[in-house]
């Protein structure tokens, strides 16, 4: 039987025509083992039942039965059936570009245990480059330029939580068991947290194998409160990791702060109650609401002019 080299897993609900444009972007070789797991779909029902039925023969469809709706459950039941060396994760509205297998397979033989790929981000609609990869890019360009232990672990723990647009090796997920959160949201940040942490051997590289879609008419900028608290609790468990893995000084530069969290809840207008509540989830779990870096009113500033910026770019690409 012939190896398999890469496994790419794609959890899935809702989306089945997008789906489709996935599949179609990745090559069709026995190297490649693609892994759908459907999260339940509600809708499109007939559409996905089609699609299942053009790529059977090189696509393996499972649903998820975890009685858990979440991405997350859905990526664990793909690792369980995963067989490649090398792992690859997809959200089902996003796709690879068309040389995303060239580049991947010159890594396949190397020993680092991820590859970092800068990702790009178009809105479905119209085509033009969005705002959605340039995180990710940043982080990224950071630690090329001045590859130091500070980026080194943004890069591999802090800023690039998504699982996609990286290769891991999966000989490392299996040997630290490690698996995602089955939470509705941010089910991916603690996953991405621990295996960051147990990679050696990384390597970052500029060249773009995946695309973001974004897509006008989704944006929501009121975030209901149990969706805060979900998106909450998992950066809580995040923070710990990193509070309790790392030196407190390299915690304190990479800014492992609840400031961030506080000022969403004021960003949503919670109220008194709801932010002395989440002061206190900080406080409990023994991490710092604010440190010097975060008090620092350049640093402050900045912040700010980021979240009116991203502000203005989201009013372009979206309809509210």
């Amino acid at each position: 039987m012939q190896p398999i080299d890469l496994t790419i897993i794609i959890p899935h609900y809702n989306v089945p025509d997008l789906l489709e444009k996935l599949i179609k972007s990745i090559p069709d070789s026995r190297e490649i083992q693609v892994i759908v797991v459907d999260d339940n779909s509600d809708k499109q029902k007939e559409k996905l039942v089609r699609v299942e039925a053009l790529y059977k023969e090189r696509v393996e469809f499972y649903i998820n039965s975890t009685g858990i709706k979440s991405a997350g459950s859905c990526r664990n039941i793909g690792l369980e059936h995963a067989k490649g060396k090398w792992i690859l994760f997809a959200d089902a509205d996003d796709y690879f570009l068309p040389n995303m297998y060239d580049v991947v397979k010159s890594y396949f033989e190397t020993n680092y245990d991820i590859i970092f790929f800068t990702p790009t981000s178009v809105v479905v609609e119209t085509g033009e480059v969005s705002n959605r990869h340039l995180k990710c890019e940043r982080v990224i360009r950071n630690y090329l330029r001045i590859p130091s232990e500070v980026n080194a672990i943004a890069l591999k723990a802090v800023q690039t939580e998504q699982p996609w647009s990286k290769l891991i090796r999966r000989e490392l997920i299996e040997k630290y068991n490690v698996r995602f959160s089955q939470s509705l949201h941010w089910n991916d940040i603690l996953f991405s947290t621990i295996i960051g942490y147990h990679s050696k051997e990384i390597y970052a590289s500029e060249e773009k194998i995946y695309c973001i879609t974004k897509s006008k008419g989704t944006l929501t900028t009121y975030m209901d409160e149990c969706s805060y608290d979900i998106r909450l609790e998992e950066y809580i468990k995040h923070c710990k990791f990193l509070l309790e893995h790392y030196d407190s000084s390299l915690c304190r530069k990479l800014h492992v702060t609840g400031a961030g969290k506080l000022y969403m809840a004021f960003q949503q207008h919670y109220g008194l109650k709801k932010y002395i509540e989440v002061i206190i989830k900080f406080k409990k779990n023994h991490i710092p609401i604010f440190n010097v870096n975060t008090l620092n009113p350049l640093y402050l500033y900045v912040r700010i002019k980021k979240s009116k910026l991203k502000k203005k770019q989201d009013e372009r690409y979206y309809i509210k």
